[in-house]
């Protein structure tokens, strides 16, 4: 039985790729923080959603498909619970470890196993029989068609038929001949039906007296292990692909549990959350709506500001304006709605759409090193050189004040240099930066929106980022006012 909750049945290929420099990615953009609000304390579900969040996907088809999944996960949201309890049922069972060395043992558990599995696969399908009709995604239906073809009245009972023949192992009906040198060969467990039953009460029978003769019952001992070899192998395998079944199923659940949990908490806040468009690789478009850093809103614990872009055949977005007007939030923001947008998950927005993408790369300042004796400058470009070596066509990079360590000369044109080849070579850029000459030097160029922070004639920071052009000041006195003037005061 195989389950497709994530991804198509005919998929072309093996799961897409995991984001390279995925560390990195996962520091800037603080997606620990919104995958610890998405498990609640479970770890499955902080697994599940990791791995999808660091394998965006890549086509239209692929993606569509786990969004309508999720649609109806949101729409169904406590059958989608009670299936992933089901499954999270299977962790209080002991993994099963067959030996050699006591086949008894071995085949006891399996037969143990099989059984508590076989109980849960009658609840999956109880599920499937009662809630088939109030799901429409090809995700779900399939898999609960697949519990309602598989999972037949016909075969529970022919399960439980065989569990019962089996289940007592002191009361196995076993056959042997005799082989040479008077030594019996061909042991075999057969089963108990009529016309073998009525041979074995006709035939001679020997009881072993075992407080007598104990040796007698460590021989019939060793003649069962003998004969339950291959039923006990086979009856592992069975356990182990129950087992191997159960950890798929709440695995692939667990992505959408994670995606439930993010809505409810969302909702709680008060702030939007939408199933995201996306664009074909060759877009140049971006729509959005009351944009927000998630993780930011997680920290702070209230509502946060969200910001509007409309653009549309532009590859460079150069984003500058007072500083602490939330432009690196901005930024943050735009990547983590990539990351969620392809991997089906919903975006924190009231609207967004984008283009995919092949891959979502971040290069942000850093607090220096002191073990680095070559200066923050260097580190700067030996992690460029890093994303360098990984960069496709198609591909997004999130710049935050990079190259900012040097002078604003020298700053300014090797960040010129870098996001001019980028954009030349099919890449799209979101740069948060204070390098006037560097921003400047990009005015006129059709491809290139600007962006500016926001800050009212008082001063004050409004943290919306709306189009505007970059002013030479970052306003770094109103930061100067605030903090020492006011505290003189």
């Amino acid at each position: 039985m195989k389950i497709h909750l994530m991804f198509r049945e005919n998929m072309a290929g093996e799961k897409p790729k995991f984001c390279s420099l995925s560390d990195n990615l996962k520091a800037d953009l603080e997606l620990y923080c919104i995958l610890e609000h998405m498990a609640n304390g479970d770890k499955t579900v902080f697994d599940a959603c990791e791995d999808a969040l660091m394998r965006p996907l890549q086509t239209l088809e692929d993606i569509g498909y786990r969004q309508q999944a999720l649609s109806d996960a949101l729409r169904n949201r406590d059958t989608v619970y009670r299936l992933y309890e089901i499954a999270a049922g299977t962790s209080r069972f002991p993994r099963f470890h067959p030996t050699a060395s006591d086949m008894t043992g071995s085949f006891e558990g399996a037969v143990a196993l099989i059984s508590a599995y076989t109980a849960l696969l009658k609840e999956l399908r109880g599920v499937a029989d009662r809630q088939l009709a109030a799901f429409h995604s090809e995700a779900f239906r399939g898999l609960f068609n697949m519990f309602l073809r598989e999972l037949s009245d016909g075969f529970f009972a022919r399960v439980q038929g065989q569990l019962d023949e089996i289940g007592d192992i002191n009361n196995l009906l076993i056959s042997a001949k005799l082989g040479s040198d008077l030594k019996f060969v061909g042991y075999t467990l057969r089963y108990k039906d009529k016309g073998f039953r009525l041979k074995w009460h006709m035939a001679p029978s020997y009881a072993v007296d075992v407080e007598k003769n104990p040796a007698g019952l460590h021989d019939l001992h060793r003649r069962r292990e003998r004969a339950i070899i291959d039923a006990a192998n086979v009856l592992a395998q069975t356990a182990r692909f129950l087992e191997a079944f159960f950890i798929d199923l709440r695995s692939q659940l667990a992505f959408y549990i994670g995606c439930l949990n993010l809505v409810d908490k969302l909702g709680r806040l008060g702030m939007p959350y939408c199933v995201p468009e996306l664009l074909p690789a060759d877009s140049n478009d971006r729509h959005w709506q009351g944009l927000y850093d998630m993780s930011l809103l997680f920290t702070k614990g209230s509502a946060v500001v969200g910001n509007d872009l409309e653009a549309t055949g532009k590859r460079l977005y150069i984003i500058t304006g007072a500083n602490q007007g939330g432009k690196s939030t901005f930024l943050r923001s735009i990547g983590q709605a990539q990351l969620m947008a392809q991997c089906g998950m919903p975006v924190g927005a009231a609207g967004f759409k984008a283009p995919i993408r092949r891959g979502v790369f971040t290069h942000f300042i850093k607090e220096e090193d002191r073990s680095v004796e070559s200066g923050k400058l260097d580190e700067e470009l030996v992690r460029m050189r890093q994303i360098a070596d990984f960069l496709e066509r198609g591909s997004m990079v999130l710049f935050n004040e990079s190259f900012s360590s040097t002078n604003e000369r020298e700053g300014s044109e090797i960040c010129r240099q870098i996001t001019k080849a980028l954009v030349e070579n099919g890449m799209e850029l979101f740069s948060v930066t204070h390098l006037y000459t560097f921003a400047a030097s990009f005015l006129g160029d059709g491809q290139t929106q600007f962006l500016k922070a926001q800050r009212r004639e008082d001063s004050r920071r409004t943290f919306k980022i709306l189009p505007g052009e970059p002013a030479e000041t970052a306003f770094g006195e109103d930061l100067y006012r605030q903090i020492f003037l006011q505290r003189r005061v």
